[in-house]
């Protein structure tokens, strides 16, 4: 039960008991800050929200006080005053005006005030009453409202095209689209035109944005905002009206359109190609051993599992390929002579392989091959065949040194379904191969 004080204002004549329990009533009750005070501008009675707002803890507190004594801010002390002589001095009541407020924890929040004039019998002044309501929530979503229609009517120079859709109405209210690039997306006259297009637009099938578009309907739309989701975002490739793709970052506002009250969703399309395309350069570049280009020893290892993996079903052969003699070309020639080799080298390795393969160096003069989708083993040998020979053309320019290549070779699914036991098959088909003699390939028949 609040604690509450009323004073009436000093009028000489008998106190209206209603009008008194009616004020108790309503002090003891309301959710909303409430006071009132004396045309001395002294508070007279007030709600405990009004008490809270204040810092304070009781009524006591409050009446019998101005502003300046109550507030210890007193530039927000002074703006209270200046608003009640505002008051006084137009002889008009002020009618929901929006102003910073506190809640019970100080925390900032917006308040929809009402002041009124009060007034005796005879039209003198004798105080004013005031009621502030939180609208804290209504606010921010008529803000966020208004910025989202902002976005609309004024494109930023990177985005192709704003699109407002009414969810309960299921229709295209408003749309706005530019040209980047030389290229936009598409208008469309209908929700269902808006999905089809994009669907049919979007590169990867499997992308979140093809998932989101395939349950574009009114239902899972209301099942995101009930959930508390104000916003959903996704990059993916898109092609676009000049027929070239590019990575478009597209997103989903919910908002609830404040005059209707309907659930509405303005969807946005951001270029965001040059920025993703660097990103993927970096990423890229991180699987790579940076002195010859190809695949590091763990982005090898990583997609050869993938391929493992997925494609258990196919039969594929994993090369193990050692330089003979590496070391002797060092030591002769110097390492900088052992880097151009391995330069050169990978550089002819790839050519003998298909882009789908998977070729890496696993470390100093080594190097891991999978070549996929092997239907016969007679394409195994003549692969290994032109391994050596490529190996023996780039090492014909350093004739200090007698450079070769051994070559093991392992089977999948024949000589292991796991990457560490193809690994160990290549490893000891490829001891062998040194062991008897260099300058030859071994496939392992364990």
């Amino acid at each position: 039960m609040y604690i509450f004080i009323i004073e009436i204002f000093e009028r000489g004549d008998k106190v209206d008991k209603l009008l008194i329990t009616a004020i108790e009533a309503l002090v003891r009750n309301t959710s909303d800050i409430f006071f009132i005070k004396d045309e001395k501008l002294i508070y007279r009675a007030a709600s405990m929200p009004f008490v809270r707002m204040a810092g304070k803890e009781t009524l006591e507190e409050i009446v019998g006080f101005t502003d300046t004594e109550i507030f210890e801010d007193k530039r927000l002390a002074a703006r209270y005053i200046a608003d009640d002589c505002r008051l006084f001095n137009g002889g008009k009541d002020l009618i929901d005006y929006v102003e910073p407020i506190t809640d019970d924890n100080g925390n900032a929040r917006y308040g929809s005030t009402s002041k009124y004039i009060l007034r005796d019998e005879n039209g003198k002044t004798i105080g004013v009453l005031g009621i502030t309501k939180d609208i804290t929530k209504e606010y921010l979503a008529k803000q966020r409202y208004q910025q989202e229609f902002g976005y609309l009517f004024e494109l930023p120079a990177d985005t192709y095209a704003v699109c407002y859709i009414d969810v309960d109405d299921w229709r295209i209210i408003t749309q706005r689209r530019q040209n980047i690039h030389d290229g936009t997306i598409q208008e469309c006259q209908t929700v269902e035109e808006m999905v089809e297009y994009a669907l049919e637009s979007i590169v990867d099938v499997d992308s979140d944005a093809a998932a989101f578009y395939r349950n574009f309907t009114a239902e899972r739309l209301y099942e995101i905002y009930s959930s508390g989701r104000r916003a959903v975002s996704f990059k993916y490739q898109r092609k676009i009206s000049d027929g070239s793709s590019r990575w478009i970052r597209s997103k989903a506002d919910f908002l609830a359109d404040i005059d209707s009250g309907h659930l509405c969703v303005m969807l946005s399309a951001k270029d965001i190609d040059k920025t993703e395309c660097e990103q993927q350069k970096l990423a890229e570049a991180a699987k790579l051993d940076l002195m010859t280009m190809l695949l590091n020893h763990e982005s090898s290892m990583e997609s050869i599992k993938s391929v493992l993996e997925h494609e258990s079903g196919s039969q594929h052969a994993l090369f193990m390929i050692d330089i003979d003699n590496f070391k002797a070309l060092n030591d002769t020639l110097g390492h900088k002579a052992g880097d151009e080799f391995l330069i050169a080298l990978s550089k002819e390795l790839k050519k003998n392989f298909r882009e789908s393969d998977i070729l890496g160096r696993i470390g100093g003069d080594e190097f891991f091959v999978l070549m996929r989708n092997v239907t016969e083993q007679k394409r195994v040998r003549q692969k290994a065949d032109e391994i050596l020979e490529t190996i023996q053309s780039v090492a014909s320019k350093y004739l200090q040194v007698d450079l070769s290549g051994s070559v093991g070779i392992s089977m999948y699914p024949k000589n292991g379904t796991t990457l560490d036991e193809l690994y160990s098959k290549s490893d000891e088909a490829l001891y062998e191969a040194k062991r008897t003699g260099k300058n030859k390939y071994i496939i392992s028949e364990a």
